[in-house]
């Protein structure tokens, strides 16, 4: 018998990259939220928050880059919380989704 192996993912706000990234050494990299058999409203959501937060770079100066207040920060990382749960139960038992804020 054959053992599938878990697909580990983790959903993370990183500039200029994408959203989720697979840890695991024989997979590593970023992936394509368009790859996942997720549907089209989740995937927009994951877009959305991606985009609110790549927003927040200050490209003349990094270090002046994120959320301008502490309330949107948290709020943007309750949500990726959420996202990450609701990922998980899109894609079911091949995969283990972590959000790591």
């Amino acid at each position: 018998m054959e053992t599938i192996a878990m697909i580990r993912l983790r959903l993370t706000s990183e500039y200029l990259a994408g959203p989720l990234f697979c840890p695991d050494p024989d997979r590593m990299g970023h992936v394509e939220v368009e790859d996942l058999p997720l549907s089209q409203e989740l995937k927009a959501k994951i877009s959305a928050w991606d985009g609110e937060y790549q927003a927040t770079f200050n490209s003349e100066y990094p270090p002046d880059s994120g959320f301008h207040t502490l309330e949107a920060e948290l709020r943007h990382k309750a949500e990726g919380e959420h996202l990450a749960e609701v990922i998980q139960q899109e894609l079911k038992s091949g995969y283990t989704i972590e959000y790591c804020p």
